[in-house]
């Protein structure tokens, strides 16, 4: 009795220094309880812990408290104060809300028991990994005095997350031209993080000269990543007729709660591309029912550094005309002139006037196995036929000659016979 009343005592001139009463010697107190905290984990399994990540919804958190005292404690109530990235939801009439905080009540603990409280709080997907702190504000009373006791503790709470990063990037084809459409750009993606990255889904933000080949074609969806390993995300984008060559750099986003966070910048190089100059078309003029007529374009390499290999050029055409419309011209070096030589045939019915047609250029180079191809366009006159002068004499003469000849005949019939004398 007397070691009671000397721990009350004790109690009292502690309290009465205004300690913070986390700091209390409960433990230690004679007939006094001390509620704890025993354990914290996720999930409800404490030998086989879950691992939260950023994002997950209506995970359960398991904190155990345990009455360390010699005395009862009186409606232990356990309030919990969230911080984000832990966030307690509820939702009234269908409208989502936040609380501050979450209280739960393990009522009357005999001394050297426990009681394991579970909270359901849910994670934001924005949430950096780490180990986060909150506050447990505990309260109850001691049975024997009836002494309020409050108390707060920090709970430590791990969460995991994904880490994103670019591991490698390759394009196919392996070279990048002005005016190409359909590239693919392959981005390998690693999480070197230690939980899942879940839901992954990235977005490749182009500018130009990049353009989206379709759409969808650089926002791409791939699903769960678990710590380690690798996936391929696998953009299609175009690029741009008067891109010019160079290195450029793209930025990539993974997509988390509608909002975009950088993962890193994928490069990218576009190559010189050969530039064909059409320096003349002979002839420009041809006429309806010509046939074989012989069109030569002279063509010029422009490029000061790159070699156009296996030139193939093309005349496109309307309908009226026929022939040998293709020539091969082999490789061209830079600043080289060539000449291609085309033999048409126009349609008798072709109608007179100005006609758009267009000179097309196949080719590879830089031992790119893809074939590149740029479309210049020019003009063909279509005029009228002239009969040739020296035709024109040879019919006149035939035409005069010919009716001089039968006026003399008509002539001659009609003229009297002269009668021959008697001898």
């Amino acid at each position: 009795m007397k070691a009671r009343t000397i721990a009350v005592i004790l109690l009292a001139f502690l309290i009465a220094l205004n300690l913070p009463q986390q700091d209390l010697p409960f433990a230690n107190a004679i007939g006094v309880a001390n509620v704890v905290v025993q354990n914290v984990y996720w999930g409800t399994d404490a030998m086989n812990p879950a691992t939260p990540h950023a994002g997950d919804v209506n995970v359960q958190l398991s904190i155990v408290l345990s009455n360390v005292g010699d005395d009862v404690a009186r409606d232990v109530n356990a309030t919990l104060y969230l911080t984000p990235p832990i966030d307690y939801s509820y939702f009234v009439k269908g409208i989502p809300y936040k609380a501050p905080s979450v209280s739960k009540v393990a009522g009357d603990m005999n001394p050297q028991t426990q009681f394991t409280l579970i909270y359901v709080v849910t994670i934001e997907s924005t949430a950096i990994e780490g180990t986060y702190h909150l506050n447990l504000m505990l309260s109850y009373k001691s049975a024997r005095e009836l002494q309020q006791i409050n108390k707060t503790v920090e709970v430590d709470l791990p969460i995991y997350r994904g880490q994103l990063h670019i591991q490698a990037v390759s394009t196919n084809p392996v070279k990048l031209f002005p005016d190409s459409y359909a590239n693919t750009v392959t981005v390998t993606l690693a999480n070197s993080g230690t939980g899942i990255a879940k839901n992954v889904q990235v977005y490749l933000q182009l500018k130009l000269p990049f353009l989206p080949s379709s759409s969808g074609s650089t926002q791409i969806f791939l699903g769960n990543l678990p710590p380690g390993q690798t996936t391929n995300a696998n953009f299609v984008v175009d690029v741009a007729e008067n891109a010019t060559f160079g290195q450029y750099s793209i930025t990539l986003d993974q997509v988390l709660d509608d909002a975009l966070v950088p993962i890193g910048q994928v490069p990218l190089y576009v190559a010189e591309k050969v530039i064909f100059k059409i320096l003349s078309v002979t002839p420009s003029v041809v006429h309806p029912g010509d046939s074989g007529d012989v069109i030569r374009v002279r063509i010029k390499n422009l490029s000061n550094t790159t070699r156009a290999e296996s030139v193939r050029v093309e005349l496109y055409v309307g309908n009226y005309f026929t022939g040998t419309l293709t020539d091969f011209l082999g490789d061209m070096i830079q600043g080289q002139t060539s000449t291609a030589v085309f033999t048409v045939d126009v349609d008798s019915r072709e109608p007179t006037g100005v006609y758009p047609v267009a000179i097309r250029f196949d080719w590879t180079q830089s031992n790119n196995q893809f074939a590149l191809n740029h479309t210049y366009p020019i003009t063909i006159s279509v005029e009228p036929g002239v009969v040739p002068v020296p035709l024109i004499l040879i019919l006149v003469i035939a035409i005069i000659g010919g009716g001089y000849f039968i006026r003399k005949r008509f002539l001659a019939k009609k003229a009297p016979k002269q009668s021959t004398p008697a001898k």
